[in-house]
Order: C-alpha cells, then sequence, then structure tokens
C-alpha cells in the first residue's frame, strides 16, 4: 500500500452522492492555553468535593460573567468565553441569566431574566445608580456612539459642565453642586464605564456603556431628563426613573479585579 495520501481531486464520488457542507460561520478558535484547558488539560479537581464535569477554565469564565461587571478581551478568561459561548449560555440560563457578548468591542456581561416568577432568585449583585449618575451616562453614551475613535475621551469638567445645565434656578450653591457631579462621575469610574487616562482630568469611555443601557432605558431616562429640565427639582436629590417591572437596579455594581480592567 502506498504512503502517499490520495490526491482529493482524483478521489471517485457517486454523481448522486452529495457531499455534506461544512458551516463555519459560529466557528472559533480561542488561544493556545484555551484550547489545552478545553481539552481536558485541567479538569483536576479544584477543591476537596469538586464534582464539576467542566473544564476549570469554563468554571472560572462562568464565576467572572456572574460575580464581574463585564468582562473584556484583556481578561484572561475571553477566549473560554469566546469558544465556549453556547455552553456558558447553557449554564447560565439555568440560573435565570441570560449572556451578552458583543464580538466587534470584545466585552460580555449577564443580564438577571426579568420575569414575574415567584420561585426565581435573583443573583446579580445590584445597586441603583444615582439619577446625576445615570444623567451622565446617557450623556457619556452618545459620546462613545458619535466618536469617530475607537474610545471616546471626555474631560471631567465637560461631564461638569453637562450636568450643570440641570442646577435648578433656586440653587445657587454651585460649588455644592459641583461636589454633587463629582460624586456620580466617582460612581461610574467605580463602576468601570469610565476610566481616568493616567492623572490627568480625561476619562476614556468604555464601549460596554453602549450595550449596559437599554434603547428602553434610553427612552425612559430621556423623558424623565426633560421633565427634570423642565422642573425645580434637583438632580441631586431625585430618584433616577424605573422601567415597569424593574428593580431599578443597575447591572455594573461591583469594580473589575485590577488585572481585568475592560478596554
Amino acid at each position: 500500500m502506498s504512503d502517499e495520501s490520495p490526491d482529493v481531486e482524483t478521489l471517485d464520488v457517486p454523481a448522486d452522492e452529495v457531499l455534506p457542507e461544512i458551516d463555519l460561520a459560529d466557528f472559533s478558535i480561542a488561544d493556545d492555553e484555551a484550547v489545552k484547558s478545553l481539552r481536558g488539560a485541567d479538569t483536576a479537581p479544584r477543591f476537596d468535593g469538586d464534582t464539576s464535569a467542566l473544564p476549570n477554565s469554563v468554571c472560572y469564565a462562568l464565576q467572572e460573567l456572574i460575580a464581574a461587571p463585564h468582562v473584556s478581551a484583556r481578561s484572561k478568561n475571553w477566549a473560554v468565553i469566546e469558544a465556549e459561548e453556547t455552553l456558558l449560555r447553557s449554564r447560565l440560563s439555568e440560573l435565570n441569566l441570560l449572556l451578552e457578548i458583543n464580538r466587534e468591542t470584545k466585552h460580555a456581561f449577564t443580564r438577571q431574566v426579568s420575569e414575574n416568577d415567584p420561585r426565581q432568585r435573583n443573583l446579580l449583585r445590584a445597586q441603583s445608580l444615582s439619577l446625576a449618575a445615570s444623567v451622565l451616562a446617557l450623556f457619556l453614551r452618545l459620546k462613545h456612539l458619535s466618536s469617530p475613535d475607537e474610545t471616546a475621551v471626555v474631560e471631567r469638567q465637560e461631564m461638569i459642565e453637562h450636568l450643570l445645565t440641570f442646577r435648578p434656578a433656586r440653587d445657587t450653591d454651585e460649588a455644592g453642586f459641583v461636589k454633587k457631579a463629582d460624586a456620580a462621575i466617582n460612581q461610574l469610574e467605580t463602576r468601570r464605564l469610565i476610566r481616568r487616562v493616567g492623572t490627568s482630568d480625561r476619562y476614556a469611555v468604555h464601549s460596554v456603556i453602549a450595550s449596559l443601557l437599554t434603547p428602553e432605558q434610553v427612552d425612559l431616562y430621556t423623558a424623565a431628563y426633560r421633565d427634570l429640565a423642565s422642573t425645580d427639582q434637583d438632580l441631586g436629590e431625585a430618584a433616577a426613573p424605573v422601567e415597569d417591572g424593574d428593580d431599578g437596579e443597575d447591572r455594573t455594581v461591583e469594580p473589575e479585579n485590577e488585572t481585568q480592567e475592560p478596554q
């Protein structure tokens, strides 16, 4: 028998036999470490009593998706999230969680299913944004969407000046209002929606901000801000608007680990 491999073009295929097509649309290749992990190289027990059937790398990716506000390509779990999207979606669905992935901007996060199921238990730790912070988040979202570059950059003073447009006419304490604006900026920075550039007063807006604010939230916030601008209500005291059936909580609560900073 010849050791040479047959030429594909010389193989005899019956005319009535149709070779199956291979759909590579959803095929992706992870990095070497992730590939080895998914082949079973890291299935050793992670702790006494570990009965998981999943590779350790998938377990860690699952943990980060649940615990972190969002995961970016800088995370060591990103390659596994891309390669094992279907498996991760299935595991998250068991917990009534939805996986959101944006492969273009390379970020992922989870949403709690909003269903009126008395047996459902919400697993995501969340905390409401202040109205000032949500006003600022909407402003920064528009900045990101209109930026010609991948990352929008905004000056701290520009954010403060935007919030000052909502200062009631009766409020003569500009310094006090600026403190409220600073608190809103710090809140968004803590939740990793913006990142200070070095030691300057410039901030990079993370692309995930466009996905975290749903179209329904944008419409709701926009209407609320129009009403706010026509009244004498204090932006620093007003509560953020809440969607019907929503608890008013924002998903982006806990800051990510410093080694997994989003883009």
